[in-house]
């Protein structure tokens, strides 16, 4: 197959993967029109090269975490150290060292704000760390971590063994997954099912943080001077932006713009400048992304709560 056919197909596995991370071998093909042997041998490269990654995570409240913030240091001296020591933090999801004046970005989850500030008293004592600028997250408009709909649901320690392991591997055989937690295959793809139809979890592709030649990652912070729809209906449409959230304090709107160019990525930055609502678009390059761990801390609230006596068990 052609270099360019292969781009084309691994876009294709992409999108499909991030829209349904545990669609089939088989209905990808039939829907791309190759042979099975095809994608899988795309699948495995995109794993093994690209770093391509199909996980479950949870929806940030369904364990919790109702404190979704977004920091920026500025820092005297090397930024790396720091940066390594505030990946080592628990609640810290997010960790990169950036172009700017303030070259330490983080990302931090809590169950309320006098977590956050404890966590922040933790990076303040860490040397070389001088101020930090925080904004708080809203409502998160773009992320593959994010549910269309949250119902309620009761997890139990089976569903937690579950998520654990759809957490490491979300394309793992309902075989795989029986063993782990020992249930039948049945019984596990119907809780499986009720986990994603919920909204607790989405299973779905993420590329490896990494950055390269062919991907450059670069953050947005939006100031508003007007209404926020149009700016907003925007960002939910855009192509280039692959994260997004609503926010309050230092910006009016947090977002990462991701191109194969630099090219790419500042078409999207003017655009964004264009619109009279908007006042200012501040930007930061990640150079090194330290840390990009959304399942860490959500597996460590999990780990925490242990199943209650009672709870129900699958009937299968």
């Amino acid at each position: 197959m052609p270099q360019s056919e292969h781009s084309e197909l691994d876009a294709y596995l992409i999108r499909a993967l991030q829209q349904d991370g545990r669609k089939s071998v088989l209905d990808l093909a039939r829907e791309k029109g190759v042979s099975r042997h095809v994608v899988a041998e795309r699948l495995h490269v995109l794993r093994e090269k690209e770093g391509l990654r199909v996980v479950a995570a949870l929806d940030p409240s369904a364990v919790g975490h109702h404190v979704l913030t977004h920091s920026m240091a500025r820092v005297e001296g090397p930024v790396r150290a720091a940066a390594e020591q505030v990946a080592e933090l628990p609640d810290a999801v997010f960790v990169s060292i950036t172009s700017g004046d303030r070259p330490l970005v983080f990302e931090s989850r809590h169950t309320n704000c006098g977590d956050l500030i404890s966590t922040l008293d933790q990076v303040r004592t860490i040397s070389g760390v001088r101020e930090i600028r925080v904004t708080t997250y809203v409502d998160v408009l773009r992320g593959f971590f994010v549910a269309r709909e949250l119902k309620p649901i009761r997890l139990d320690g089976l569903d937690h063994g579950l998520i654990a392991e759809l957490q490491r591997d979300g394309r793992a055989s309902y075989r795989t997954l029986a063993d782990a937690v020992r249930l039948s295959p049945s019984a596990v793809r119907t809780r499986v099912r009720r986990l994603i139809d919920s909204g607790a979890i989405r299973i779905a592709a993420i590329k490896s943080g990494g950055l390269s030649p062919a991907r450059f990652a670069t953050g947005l912070g939006v100031i508003l001077q007007g209404q926020d729809q149009r700016v907003r209906d925007f960002i939910l449409n855009s192509q280039t932006i692959e994260f997004a959230a609503r926010s309050h304090g230092a910006f009016d709107f947090i977002a990462t713009a991701v191109g194969s160019s630099s090219a790419e990525v500042l078409r999207t930055v003017e655009d964004l400048r264009e619109f009279p609502e908007v006042s200012v678009v501040e930007t930061w390059a990640h150079y090194d992304l330290i840390k990009e761990d959304y399942t860490r801390s959500l597996g460590r609230v999990l780990d925490a709560v242990p199943p209650r006596p009672g709870d129900p068990t699958d009937a299968h």
